[in-house]
């Protein structure tokens, strides 16, 4: 089964984190697909990951963001948070 991601690792993203605009470089990206007969019925989510605080001294973190509310560009963010169809 082949899968194609919205971002690949290396790209820069925008998302909106803590009420802001918020701009990562993807560490990873992890897929999740649930089996045909779940309660989601075979569906698959894509998460990108950014880990921050990485140097050896400090607490490294691991955020993880939904790669459907992430964006290349800012002006995409924007787009997405105004937009009506968007509820």
């Amino acid at each position: 089964m082949d899968y194609s991601t919205k971002f690949n690792p290396g790209d820069e993203v925008w998302t909106m984190s803590q009420n802001k605009p918020h701009q990562f470089k993807v560490s990873s990206v992890e897929i999740t697909l649930t089996a045909p007969n779940s309660p989601m019925r075979g569906r698959s989510i894509e998460v990108l990951v950014e880990h921050i605080h990485t140097a050896p001294r400090n607490n490294p973190q691991r955020l993880a963001f939904d790669a459907r509310n992430c964006f290349a560009t800012k002006q995409e963010l924007i787009n997405h948070l105004f937009n009506s169809d968007n509820g």
